[in-house]
């Protein structure tokens, strides 16, 4: 019997799906690396200097995260992909699929520059065997194969958001440390450029979350968003009891928890959500949140490969129209330009703007310190207000000064030079 095929329509990205899906392409392009291009050969020294119980840990975290990432590259994003629209969204998540399987293979290479063959079989039997790690990988799995419908396809995207920004960091948390402590540096570097991406992972699907989830009618935008909040208390458990099992004979459960809530929180922010444990950056250990930071790295200056101070090449001047909000997220109050016009919130617009305050200093922006002190203030007064572009612009400056204060003096002569030409116009 003859089998009739489909006509299918193909990528058109000359013509935008969304106001932010080509940029996560292009960012996505610029972070590519491959894992060959660190050397890991300079860490054996060092891994020769620790305990078996330190390196046993380190075995066994990054044996931990080779599974989650094999489960996010081989199912999560290409299972979610098949229920998004956007042809352009697909490809986006096909890059990032690609780039988990890359984060996986790293590990790989880690192993076999220190350990033998024999132990890494050990370290592959393990994985499967592990209880905890299992059902973690099974939790998330099951809300993969189980979308139905858009409720049950928001739930699946917020799992995928939780893996990203959330689950994957219990494992980051001692090759972080250790890095910070000037051991195994060169591990650290790819376990620093994996973060990276891990970031910007999150924060795209977060958005394609936003963006199911305001489609939902109300009734069962209460029963998702429960359903959220549930799936974080239960996976915050088998984070626990995994961190627990690992970390006990190191002393270092309790950082590693909070290390663990303080991730969770922005995995909700991710979601446009509230935080639910309220770790502040205050609360975590001071070396592995140094750790997250791209400012202080070394990096490769032929590319963006590397995560470190990138010298600006191409500064694109602000303009007003930056902060012209054009909305994705319908939670937050419209915005008030200065001729009047009112148009709705877009965040991705403060980002845009911000990044090139950032690039016009050749300063290396951090995600996690932009979002605490300037995006995060700015989203909890638009939910309940409409904000004018004027307060939304002293909000930016206000927070550049507390993360960034060679960033937020630049935007602030930027500022005055607008005001001025205006006042001549």
């Amino acid at each position: 019997m003859e089998q009739t095929l489909l006509t299918l329509p193909a990528v058109n990205w000359n013509r935008p799906d969304d106001g932010y899906t080509k940029m996560f392409w292009d960012q996505n392009v610029r972070q590519f690396w491959v894992d060959e291009e660190i050397p890991l050969a300079d860490d054996k020294l060092t891994w020769m200097t620790l305990s078996r119980e330190e390196q046993r840990v380190y075995e066994q975290v990054l044996a931990g995260l080779t599974l989650l990432d094999t489960v996010q590259g081989s199912v999560g994003m290409p299972l979610l992909s098949q229920h998004i629209e956007s042809l352009q969204a697909k490809a986006v998540l096909g890059f990032m699929g690609a780039m988990e399987h890359m984060h996986a293979k790293s590990y790989s290479s880690i192993f076999s520059t220190l350990c033998t063959s024999e132990r890494i079989g050990e370290l592959f039997e393990w994985v499967q065997k592990e209880r905890l790690l299992q059902e973690k990988q099974q939790f998330v799995h099951q809300r993969y194969l189980g979308v139905r419908d858009s409720q049950s396809l928001y739930l699946g995207l917020a799992a995928s958001v939780f893996l990203e920004s959330f689950l994957f960091y219990s494992g980051f948390f001692y090759p972080l440390l250790l890095a910070g402590q000037g051991r195994m540096v060169s591990s650290g570097e790819i376990i620093n450029l994996i973060i990276r991406d891990e970031s910007i992972h999150g924060v795209y699907v977060g958005l394609q979350a936003q963006e199911v989830y305001a489609r939902l009618p109300e009734a069962q935008q209460k029963t998702a968003r429960e359903g959220v909040y549930r799936m974080l208390e239960h996976l915050a458990g088998l984070e626990e009891r995994y961190s627990r099992m690992l970390y006990t004979p190191l002393e270092l459960v309790e950082s590693v928890i909070t290390f663990s809530r303080y991730n969770a929180d922005k995995a909700l922010m991710n979601l446009g959500l509230e935080p639910y444990f309220g770790v502040s950056a205050e609360a975590v250990n001071p070396v592995v949140l140094a750790g997250l930071s791209t400012r202080t790295k070394n990096h490769d200056f032929f590319s963006t490969k590397g995560n470190g101070y990138v010298k600006a090449i191409r500064v694109e001047p602000l303009q007003d129209e930056d902060f012209i909000f054009e909305g994705l997220a319908q939670e937050y109050q419209p915005v008030t330009k200065r001729d009047g016009r009112v148009v709705p919130f877009d965040e991705l617009r403060i980002v845009r703007a911000v990044e090139k305050a950032g690039d016009a200093t050749g300063v290396v922006l951090d995600p996690a310190l932009i979002e605490q002190h300037v995006l995060a203030p700015i989203k909890r007064k638009a939910r309940h207000r409409q904000l004018h572009i004027e307060q939304i612009q002293d909000m930016v400056e206000e927070g550049l000064m507390h993360s960034y204060p060679a960033v937020a003096r630049a935007y602030i002569l930027y500022r005055e030079e607008r005001a001025r030409r205006r006042g001549l116009a």
